[in-house]
């Protein structure tokens, strides 16, 4: 993938998403800088290939970033034996009842809280990891900000006061990202560019 070393918010950010136990990241940095490849590994490292159901959850607001995103899983988990990713993204439509059997779900917050509640096939009391990519993008956009805090604060409220697992949140405003965080960490670098929480 051509990574010789680490870039600066992965070399702050990968030990406490790799951390055991888990902790709460909001990391902020320009395009381009690792970010993705970041919480990308992280994700990888939180799945289990022998239970063959949804383990980690990411948000994206586009349906290209999405795609985006899940390309890179795919690149990275080439090398995870058994790690496969779905995409909860429009016109992939599900029949209600269906067993998913990946592990690693990226979509975007429409399609994803329909999967959830609607359709019931992503079950989310089972999410290790949950990233909102772009989260400011999001919360920025009319919709968009409701469906990733709903996703959130139930998946909060089910699994993260029992497991204390990985939260990732790309792209929220620092007071914002807070108020829905229990005490994240933060890596800002520089002032400008989009959030990962």
């Amino acid at each position: 993938m051509g990574f010789n070393r680490p870039s600066k918010i992965q070399e702050m950010a990968l030990p406490m998403m790799l951390a055991h136990p888990p902790q709460n990241l909001i990391a902020q940095s320009q395009s381009g800088t690792g970010k993705t490849a970041a919480f990308v590994l992280a994700m990888l490292s939180r799945v289990n290939a022998l239970e063959l159901f949804p383990q980690c959850l990411c948000l994206a607001p586009t349906y290209e970033l999405a795609l985006q995103t899940g390309r890179v899983v795919e690149q990275m988990g080439k090398f995870c034996v058994d790690v496969q990713v779905m995409y909860a993204i429009r016109g992939n439509r599900i029949p209600r009842g269906t067993d998913i059997t990946k592990q690693i779900i990226i979509g975007t917050p429409g399609t994803v809280l329909d999967w959830c509640f609607k359709l019931k096939l992503i079950d989310l009391t089972k999410i290790r990891v949950f990233v909102l990519d772009e989260a400011d993008v999001m919360i920025d956009t009319q919709g968009f900000s409701d469906h990733s805090i709903r996703i959130q604060r139930i998946i909060w409220l089910m699994v993260a006061k029992e497991t204390a697992d990985n939260f990732q949140l790309p792209s929220l405003t620092l007071e914002l990202s807070r108020d829905i965080m229990e005490t994240p960490h933060s890596f800002l670098l520089p002032s400008q560019g989009t959030w990962s929480i």
